[in-house]
């Protein structure tokens, strides 16, 4: 390898930003992790940086926001890679269709198996030489063995309680975050509001489905339809300038 690469890894969880810092960091990527929108912001703003690994529902400005001010400036990041919000080994049988202008995607449970090849994919490396693969399989075994269920579900929410108000709302953005990655195709086409949520009426039952399976059911509310609105109304505004 001639040269190190500068990667910046942002997720919400930081169990899963720092083992995504440890499997990239065996094979000799230069990584520092952020938590939120606003530290990739700062981040991107102060310094350049090679790579960047993006939470799809990283929360803070949007994630088209981000991925646009990665892209622009005298020296864009080279490769932007999303990690999808939702860990569901099951759920998906086809690519996303909303990369929000990233460059490739990586399912959560299979980050040590595809991130670092995307990585160097994306950089044109061979990395058939690096003394870290095998740490990196290692750690990508650990992964495994740790499972899902710690590392990348989100677990049962306590009732009764304004902070399962807040988680309730999150769980249902890192979901909602999910089905538009995947279902972008179906939003091209769709010039409201009201049809974007006809074309995907499937895919929000099914994520209401999962939502109440965690977060139980409230009469009244919709925290779906309320976090899909939300992430529409920020995928068609403006977006500022850098």
């Amino acid at each position: 390898m001639e040269r190190s690469f500068s990667l910046l890894v942002a997720h919400e969880r930081q169990a899963i930003g720092q083992a995504i810092h440890r499997v990239l960091a065996a094979q000799g990527f230069r990584v520092e992790v952020a938590q939120t929108g606003d530290e990739v912001v700062a981040a991107l703003k102060s310094r350049a940086w090679d790579g960047l690994v993006l939470d799809a529902a990283l929360p803070g400005p949007p994630v088209h926001e981000i991925v646009a001010l990665a892209k622009s400036g005298e020296r864009p990041v080279g490769a932007v890679i999303l990690v999808a919000s939702v860990f569901r080994r099951t759920s998906y049988k086809r690519k996303p269709q909303q990369l929000y202008g990233a460059d490739d995607y990586v399912e959560i449970h299979r980050l040590g198996e595809e991130l670092p090849s995307k990585l160097w994919n994306l950089f044109k490396v061979d990395p058939s030489g690096l003394h870290g693969m095998m740490e990196a399989e290692a750690v990508l075994a650990t992964l495994q063995a740790e499972g899902g269920q710690r590392l990348f579900d989100v677990g049962p929410i306590d009732a009764d309680t304004a902070h399962a108000a807040a988680h309730s709302a999150r769980l249902a953005e890192l979901i909602v975050a999910d089905v538009i990655l995947y279902s972008g195709d179906r939003l091209i086409a769709a010039d409201t509001l009201e049809e974007a949520r006809q074309d995907l009426a499937a895919d929000l039952d099914a994520a209401r489905e999962l939502h109440r399976s965690v977060a139980g059911d409230v009469a009244g509310s919709d925290p779906i339809g309320d976090a899909f609105d939300a992430l529409m109304r920020s995928l068609v505004a403006p977006s500022p300038k850098p």
